[in-house]
């Protein structure tokens, strides 16, 4: 099966974002393998510490592994957030998911609900003794692109 699958994810109310862009690509491998890239920019803006608009740019690379709608995956994240150095921060993590993939719409469309973890060792950055574990949830829209190949008996 060749898919190419554009992800819009959906956001949360998280305060006043002047300006945010998100995206998701994911390219098949097969019928179970597919590789998927995610980048997200956002320019959060406070207007009660002072500080202004900022940037945070986020992005990761996977390899996903699917099961009929059900899937997990892991690869490797990039956050950033700030203007630049030295009022700047960047986390280099791995990461780790499970999700499900509730097709509607024929086979174009599928709602997209996934969680993950992330983790980086101790030894980066400032807390160079700690390890960083996170958890998330989303929820998106896949469009599905392209044509299916029709399997003979």
């Amino acid at each position: 099966m060749r898919v190419l699958s554009v992800l819009g994810l959906l956001a949360g109310a998280i305060g006043s974002l002047n300006a945010q862009r998100g995206g998701q690509v994911e390219i098949g491998l097969g019928d179970h393998f597919s590789l998927e890239v995610d980048g997200n920019v956002t320019q959060p803006l406070s207007q009660l510490s002072g500080v202004g608009k900022t940037n945070v740019l986020f992005g990761s690379a996977s390899l996903v592994i699917s099961s009929g709608s059900a899937y997990v995956l892991g690869g490797y994240s990039r956050l950033h957030m700030g203007p630049n150095a030295p009022y700047s921060s960047d986390l280099n993590a791995v990461h780790g998911g499970l999700g499900e993939r509730i097709s509607f719409a024929g086979d174009r469309m599928a709602l997209r609900v996934e969680a993950r973890a992330y983790y980086r060792g101790p030894g980066g950055g400032l807390a160079s003794h700690q390890w960083i574990g996170h958890f998330t949830g989303t929820m998106g829209l896949s469009f599905l692109l392209g044509g299916r190949e029709k399997k003979g008996l």
